[in-house]
């Protein structure tokens, strides 16, 4: 049975994190987990040389700064997460490595963050937290783009879930999962994979013998995975980079959950290693990657 027992919920106590706790709220609830709540004080270096480094120190009182967090953290917990098993933690340092040092010592099995860049090309990047997460996190992570969800999204049960896999042999583990993972929930799982190169506007009623040809490799394909995972799955295979397809998908048939696989994405060349983080960026529904 596949489960979360323990949570780690990092927050930066932004608009986004309040956005999170709602979902983090359900999904505790739903899988009777116990949530840490991890607020990093990134504290800067200090100035080079034992001159600057005594200058910084005097300036910043570090110790009033982790009081002043941990009260607002508190303020935290009890607004957003009354009600569940939930447990402040304020440590210092880089907060991705923090976040996946804290995963490994307390044996989280999701952690769940938003997205969120900042700076001129945020519509472009995720997070450089969450994206170094990704890359680094031992266990499942679970991540949401925050706008234009609401507390209301995070309670409705999940009908659909969306599976994006590649063709490579690999996919098969995260098919069984996800059907597992499905099967569990009682909701419906579609699986996803996009065939780059035929991008709109070329429509695809129009003839191609090229792209009729490779989306005929993509079923066959798709159809031994299956095979080797046991499953027989509704499949949508469509033309169009990765992050756009899943993003159209998941919107047209009201995905409530799109489940990717890193090891894939992590793989030497992997197709979906460089669509990824725009798969998390642009889906409209919360993205769990494996």
């Amino acid at each position: 049975m596949i489960s979360f027992p323990s949570i780690l919920f990092p927050v930066d106590l932004s608009p986004q994190s309040r956005a999170a706790a709602p979902f983090v709220k359900s999904l505790a609830e739903r899988f009777k987990s116990q949530v840490t709540v991890l607020h990093v004080l990134e504290v800067p270096p200090a100035w080079y040389g034992p001159t600057g480094e005594a200058a910084f120190c005097a300036w910043l009182d570090v110790n009033t700064m982790l009081e002043t967090r941990h009260n607002e953290l508190s303020d935290f917990l009890a607004r957003e997460l009354s009600g569940i098993d939930a447990h402040p933690c304020i440590q210092t340092g880089d907060p991705a490595g923090i976040i996946n040092q804290v995963a490994h010592q307390k044996h989280i099995s999701l952690i769940m963050m938003p997205t969120h860049g900042y700076g001129p090309v945020r519509s472009l990047l995720l997070g450089s937290v969450t994206a170094k997460v990704l890359h680094d996190a031992a266990c499942p992570v679970w991540t949401i783009t925050p706008s234009g969800h609401s507390a209301r999204d995070a309670r409705p049960p999940w009908r659909r879930f969306l599976c994006a896999i590649d063709t490579d042999f690999r996919s098969a583990s995260l098919i069984q999962w996800a059907a597992e993972l499905t099967a569990e929930q009682q909701a419906e799982l579609t699986l996803v994979h996009a065939v780059s190169g035929f991008e709109k506007p070329h429509h695809e009623s129009d003839e191609d013998p090229l792209r009729d040809f490779i989306l005929g490799v993509a079923r066959e394909r798709v159809a031994r995975l299956q095979e080797q995972a046991g499953t027989r799955l509704d499949v949508r295979i469509e033309c169009g980079a990765p992050g756009q397809v899943l993003r159209d998908v998941a919107a047209r048939e009201h995905a409530d959950l799109v489940l990717i696989g890193r090891g894939v994405i992590q793989k030497p060349l992997g197709r979906l290693r460089s669509n990824a983080y725009s798969i998390v960026r642009d889906a409209p529904c919360p993205v769990i990657s494996i």
